[in-house]
């Protein structure tokens, strides 16, 4: 079961994203194939090469030119998420954690997914695979997923992007709309993400969109002075910084740097992304994401 003050507000997510997502549709999407499809849309110009079987004799005859019929094959969408559960996505400094946030996106996203019609699926992970549950449709599929994300133990607590999106790959046969919830902070000496060449492939096959999630802490140190004790979440290092200005404005020119950077690779690759800062509201953020997409 989840905690009843937890429901509460996953409830009055349900309601706000069922409502919302109806004029900004995940869609039922459409590409062309050929041969003959499910569905006419129009016609074309015969080009050298093409199926004669496709040439649409009577308009052909009208128009005094050869004109093939064009089809397009309707596929339902797949909305997959990928859930970073590794140790530093516990942290917070505000009223949820970064996890306990990403758990509300997984609602907002695996609700408006049902309420358009489209398949639900989700795979969790920390330095290896931690759970999976392959798409399906249904709100109670989205409920089932997110107490399953809540109650979920991590067997390990580091990050780890490789083994996550080489499973992607071997399961998502067809196009997916995949939702990449991280903070996205990995060991330094880990293979950087940019040279992974699964995630490449990920986003040449699929729509991906990383949601990068950022606590207070992580933009900029507290107020005051004297030394700051910095333990990691994913494993034993630990950093003592001063509070002094030039150190704040070492620390906020060095994430600064991280999140340019990340925006750019994203960018590098045709995805749009989204940094969500846990100590804000979500919803408006999310929707306006939604908004911009529809409008590509």
């Amino acid at each position: 079961m989840l905690a009843p003050e937890l429901t509460e507000e996953l409830q009055y997510i349900e309601i706000a994203a069922s409502r919302r997502i109806r004029s900004l549709r995940f869609g039922q999407s459409r590409s062309p194939v050929r041969g003959s499809g499910y569905e006419f849309e129009t016609h074309r110009k015969y080009v050298v090469g093409d199926d004669l079987r496709m040439v649409d004799w009577n308009v052909s005859a009208r128009m005094q030119d050869l004109y093939l019929k064009r089809h397009f094959e309707e596929k339902e969408v797949t909305v997959f998420l990928v859930a970073d559960v590794s140790g530093s996505m516990k942290f917070s400094t505000a009223l949820h954690s970064k996890r306990i946030r990403m758990l509300q996106i997984a609602a907002a996203l695996g609700f408006s997914a049902v309420s358009d019609s489209c398949n639900f699926g989700f795979m969790a992970f920390s330095d290896k695979v931690e759970a999976y549950e392959a798409p399906r449709k249904g709100r109670g599929h989205v409920w089932r997923t997110i107490e399953r994300l809540y109650h979920l133990k991590p067997e390990r607590t580091g990050t780890a992007w490789e083994p996550a999106l080489r499973f992607l790959r071997s399961r998502l046969r067809r196009m997916s709309i995949i939702f990449l919830l991280s903070d996205f902070i990995t060991d330094p000496e880990s293979v950087h993400l940019g040279e992974m060449p699964d995630l490449k492939v990920l986003a040449q096959k699929h729509d991906v969109v990383p949601i990068v999630f950022q606590d207070q802490l992580e933009r900029s140190l507290p107020a005051g002075r004297g030394l700051l004790r910095f333990r990691s979440a994913e494993g034993r290092q630990e950093m003592l910084l001063s509070l002094s200005s030039a150190q704040r404005r070492t620390f906020e020119a060095l994430i600064e740097e991280r999140k340019t950077s990340l925006r750019d690779l994203f960018y590098s690759l045709g995805m749009e992304c989204l940094f969500l800062h846990v100590d804000e509201p979500f919803m408006d953020p999310l929707m306006e994401l939604f908004e911009r997409r529809r409008k590509i």
